[in-house]
């Protein structure tokens, strides 16, 4: 199976570097090609550079920048599902530039899930905050982490027509539905999700895998004032993963 995998990058480069790192160092003898596209980040890349060259990774501009008013991550994603350079690949490959591969062979693990569940557009991991334990079941059971959509922080999507058209016409990003009474806000992946059901076609989740996801590190939300943790965990696991880079 091919992979054509997507990285997008918003002044986050030590956490991007982390994430094509494991990828990489987690998953190897994969059919993959990594591009990572970069909002015109204005922090330190020197290590996100340095990893992007030991492992073939394309880093390009995304047409987006750090001031962009809004989140752009959902039409960078959809540019790249639409890009022609893609058009063989068997699968699709979206991440975060905030997660980390703490176990040996993910990726595998979500190609075997898809090929096990006909029905199944795509396959994502269990998340957890430091890679080793599952999320508590009150975050856990929020319905935008695993029932109401793929999360993107880590989704193996088959390369079809359907899905192509889908992003195509409907595309990736957030929307927000307008009720009588109420608003629902979609998340990203989230109204692609619903539409891809209307096709019979659901979401399957690996519940014997997981990765380290840091959340809202792009686009900081109430969370913020966990970076400085967040940060701490990023940088054992970095330092972990560069020696394996060098042992290799």
């Amino acid at each position: 199976m091919s992979i054509a995998a997507v990285l997008v990058n918003h002044n986050t480069s030590a956490f991007a570097e982390l994430a094509v790192r494991s990828l990489f160092v987690q998953n190897p003898g994969l059919d993959l090609q990594l591009t990572v596209y970069d909002n015109s980040s204005t922090d330190d890349r020197a290590g996100l550079l340095a990893a992007a060259d030991d492992h073939g990774v394309r880093v390009v501009p995304s047409g987006f920048s750090t001031s962009t008013p809004g989140n752009s991550h959902g039409e960078v994603l959809r540019s790249f599902v639409l890009d022609h350079d893609n058009d063989r690949a068997d699968q699709f490959l979206f991440l975060d530039a905030d997660i980390c591969f703490t176990r040996p062979g993910t990726i595998s693990r979500l190609l075997a899930l898809l090929s096990e569940h006909s029905e199944a557009f795509g396959a994502g991991p269990r998340l957890s905050w430091d890679g080793k334990t599952p999320l508590p079941a009150e975050v856990a059971n929020n319905p935008a982490l695993y029932l109401n959509r793929l999360h993107p922080c880590c989704a193996l999507i088959s390369n079809t027509q359907v899905f192509r058209t889908v992003v195509e016409h409907v595309g990736l990003s957030s929307a927000r539905m307008l009720y009588a009474t109420h608003d629902d806000f979609l998340d990203t992946f989230e109204l692609m999700t619903r539409v891809m059901q209307t096709h019979a076609l659901r979401h399957v989740i690996a519940d014997d895998t997981m990765i380290m996801h840091a959340f809202a590190v792009s686009y900081p939300d109430e969370s913020s004032a966990l970076l400085a943790e967040k940060e701490f965990r990023r940088d054992r696991w970095l330092a972990a993963m560069r020696d394996r880079r060098s042992a290799g």
